[in-house]
């Protein structure tokens, strides 16, 4: 019996040892090997994240890349779009200016050959009738004054460049007039053959145009074929031609005797 304890007890004894040395005895290999695979799973892992991130990180620079193309064309076409507004601006501006000359100076063309056409006519010279035609006169006021030189410019730049031509054609010459004391204006042609005359024989061989204020007869029809008084004053356009003794016409005008009251 003694020596089975002793037995026992050495086994024992030796199964301790063994026990007590599990790392530097037949276990270490096998610790070992499970080290690696805990590194390469490690290992394994951080590729795996690395992959991830450098496809994430390539998508972002993609889209990042794709963003920034995207945002340089924005860039380009807001500049673009920027840059309509200017050009069109410089456009419009360039016109203007050309067409403000273009017109500074027909105005001026116009006003020259006017003045000179009537310098010509008159024998004076082109400073005395801008003078005549720029001055405003005693009792004239100053809106009326404005109108007049408006109204002068008009037809210096609109009407007299195709009136003159088609006038002369006919053997007369046009001529712009102003009337203060009837706030009116008009448009006088005259022979050309009487232009050496006076004033007053010229009148005779004139005819008028006018726009201005004067009087005429609104009551009934006398035996003469003219109406007779009341009258009314109006500011009207009419036509006088004195060798046909038309004055204010059709205003004051013979009726036919049909119209006249017996």
């Amino acid at each position: 019996m003694m020596i089975v304890c002793i037995r026992i007890w050495l086994m024992w004894i030796c199964s301790l040892w063994l026990c007590s040395k599990p790392s530097h005895s037949s276990f270490l290999p096998l610790l070992s090997t499970n080290r690696e695979l805990k590194i390469s799973k490690t290992n394994n892992n951080l590729l795996r994240q690395k992959m991830i991130r450098s496809t994430r990180d390539g998508g972002i620079m993609k889209n990042v890349s794709s963003e920034e193309t995207s945002s340089d064309m924005m860039l380009r076409q807001g500049g673009m779009v920027a840059y309509l507004p200017f050009l069109s601006s410089s456009i419009l501006n360039f016109i203007t200016q050309r067409t403000a000359l273009v017109a500074l100076s027909y105005i001026l063309i116009a006003n020259t050959i006017y003045l000179q056409r009537r310098a010509h006519l008159r024998k004076m010279t082109k400073r005395k009738l801008l003078q005549i035609r720029t001055t405003r006169e005693e009792g004239v006021n100053l809106g009326l004054h404005v109108t007049n030189i408006f109204a002068w410019q008009v037809f210096v730049t609109s009407v007299f460049p195709i009136l003159e031509p088609l006038s002369r054609l006919c053997g007369f010459v046009s001529f712009y007039y102003f009337y203060p004391n009837a706030n009116g204006c008009g448009i006088i042609f005259e022979p050309v053959s009487v232009q050496h005359l006076p004033i007053k024989k010229r009148q005779r061989s004139q005819l008028r145009l006018d726009w201005h204020k004067f009087s005429f007869n609104v009551g009934q029809i006398g035996r003469d074929g003219y109406r007779h008084p009341p009258s009314i004053k109006r500011n009207l356009p009419h036509l006088d031609v004195p060798r046909l003794q038309l004055k204010h016409w059709p205003w004051r005008r013979k009726h036919n005797k049909a119209n006249v009251k017996k």
